[in-house]
């Protein structure tokens, strides 16, 4: 198997880094082998790698062992980026055409260029004097385009004299993206494409055509909760909430005396519908705890939780969507 014909992905992950190598058909994935190992210690928080050592460790075994499998080193990898800090903005962009020349890839590129920077400068205009100094783009949806005044899904081959694009650009701090950069390094990987989580999650859940409609996609994980909205054919928000499933096994923690891990257990075993769940506090006692009184002890926190997502769902919307997707461990 060569390893050009390979797409290498990276999800690092609050809780755990997962690994995929997939080949591309006919526009669609065929996965090939998917490796997941839990981080031992905290290295990421919220999203953001905070251990680079630590994560690139976990990192490098999940890379190991997808190469094992498939028989070849893995050089490039894709990867998607969070973060406690998400910025958007949302820009319009117009230009200039030769009408005797249809439009180009080079075209697009050069539009959506230049309506990024734009998107870019109203951002550093726009910041505070407590967030951070540097940002760097890490993805952006497109709207849609305008030819001539008239809207368009697609400008390629048109002709016209104007042609315009709106889209919605996400920023994070350079921190951010610096890590991620830095620990690809440390693996000997080059990073081929960079998204952001929840761009990543809402094209591989809600497909094209429901998008028609106004609806959510909420990617609940252990340390953030990835907001998308999408309404008329296209994606029209993003935001991030950073809370997530951590605060449940915080909660778990104070409630119970136990620590992380077994916090983490208990969740588990809650989720999957124990009726008496086993557990020793920091002490090394045994103890057990029906399900409904455990439910009811991490109530505020759920209901906490719940209220954060909704609101970021709000405040992107405007109203309540249609309907709501819930995805990843935490949901």
């Amino acid at each position: 198997m060569k390893t050009e014909e390979l797409l290498f992905v990276l999800d690092i992950g609050t809780r755990s880094v997962i690994g995929v190598v997939g080949k591309v058909h006919d526009e669609m994935l065929e996965v090939l082998c998917v490796e997941s190992i839990e981080h031992s210690t905290r290295a990421v928080v919220d999203g953001q790698i905070e251990d680079i050592e630590q994560t690139a460790k976990i990192a490098g075994q999940v890379k190991a062992r997808l190469e094992q499998q498939t028989g070849v080193s893995l050089r490039e990898v894709h990867v998607a980026a969070a973060g406690r800090v998400l910025k958007t903005e949302h820009t319009v962009y117009e230009m200039e055409l030769d009408p005797q020349q249809p439009v180009g890839a080079k075209d697009l590129i050069a539009l959506e260029a230049s309506a990024i920077q734009g998107a870019y400068e109203k951002l550093v205009t726009g910041l505070e004097e407590t967030d951070p100094a540097d940002f760097c783009s890490v993805g952006h949806t497109v709207m849609g385009y305008q030819l001539d005044g008239y809207a368009f899904s697609t400008l390629l081959g048109h002709r016209g004299k104007k042609v315009g694009v709106e889209l919605i650009t996400t920023f994070l701090p350079s921190e951010v993206v610096e890590s991620l950069y830095t620990t690809m390094s440390m693996l000997g990987l080059s990073i081929a494409s960079m998204t952001l989580e929840p761009i990543a999650a809402m094209n591989a859940v809600v497909p094209k055509e429901l998008r028609l409609l106004n609806v959510a996609l909420v990617d609940v994980g252990a340390g953030t909760s990835d907001i998308a909205v999408a309404d008329k054919g296209s994606v029209c928000g993003y935001t991030m909430a950073t809370v997530a499933g951590d605060e449940v096994t915080e909660q778990l923690m104070q409630e119970f005396l136990v620590d992380f891990a077994t916090a983490e257990q208990m969740k588990f075993d809650a989720s999957a519908g124990k009726r008496t769940i086993e557990y020793e506090d920091v002490l090394g006692l045994p103890y057990t705890v029906e399900l409904g009184e455990l439910l009811e002890r991490i109530r505020p926190t759920v209901e906490n939780l719940a209220r954060q997502i909704a609101d970021g769902i709000l405040h992107v919307n405007g109203e309540p969507p249609k309907a709501v997707f819930m995805v990843g461990g935490g949901s």
